[in-house]
Formats: structure tokens, C-alpha cells, sequence
């Protein structure tokens, strides 16, 4: 990718009042699962890296309904909801917990990689 100043001016000037504003905030994002499942996920996790690195507290709040599903499926243990939220029983209880470690690590290891390398 070529550094076009032409382009980055201003884009940085209408960026700037935001990154004042945001400083020292605390920002809750929220995100299911399936955003954590996605190939374009990286991109969101080098934003996140990239608020704060610019002075934003940040608290990740993720679902992780696909992964959980995934493991039900792998130990042929049906999915039971009720008015759209899952029923989780002793059975399910463990494959909740191993949906949710998994969405939470790939979560950690991509936010540990810091700021993407760019032009800014």
C-alpha cells in the first residue's frame, strides 16, 4: 500500500475530534460470536488495538453461539432454546464453557498482536 498524503490530511482532520473526544472513555463493545468466527475479524480486533492506542478503555463484551453450537454438534448433544435464548443444562454446561474459552481466546490473541503496522 502507498502513503498518499494527499489522502491522509484529511482524513486526519476529520479524525481528530473523535480521537480528543475519546480519550480517557470507556467504550463497551459488543459483538456475538459469529463476528468473532468471521475471516474480517482481524480488521475489527486492529481498530480496537488502534482506540486504545489512542487512550480509549475499552471492555469487550462477545457471544459465542457458533462455537458453542459446534462443540454440541461434535458430542451429539441437541441445542434446546426457549423465547431465543439457550437452555443450558448440566449436559450443556461443558460445551458452553469450552464455546466460550474458545471465542475468548481467539478474542486475546488477536487483541495481544497490538496496533497493525501502517502509515499512521
Amino acid at each position: 500500500m502507498r502513503f498518499d498524503s494527499k489522502l491522509f490530511v484529511p482524513w486526519i482532520r476529520a479524525a481528530a475530534p473523535y480521537v480528543h473526544a475519546l480519550r480517557g472513555k470507556t467504550l463497551v463493545i459488543a459483538f456475538g460470536g459469529e463476528v468473532v468466527a468471521d475471516e474480517t475479524f482481524l480488521g475489527i480486533v486492529h481498530d480496537l488495538n488502534l482506540l486504545h492506542s489512542l487512550g480509549t478503555r475499552l471492555v469487550v463484551v462477545h457471544g459465542a453461539r457458533p462455537q458453542i453450537e459446534a462443540i454440541l454438534k461434535q458430542q451429539s448433544i441437541a441445542s434446546r432454546y426457549h423465547k431465543g435464548l439457550r437452555v443450558t443444562d448440566a449436559e450443556t454446561m461443558d460445551c458452553v464453557l469450552e464455546g466460550m474459552g474458545h471465542a475468548r481466546s481467539r478474542i486475546e490473541a488477536l487483541l495481544s498482536l497490538g496496533v497493525a503496522n501502517s502509515p499512521m
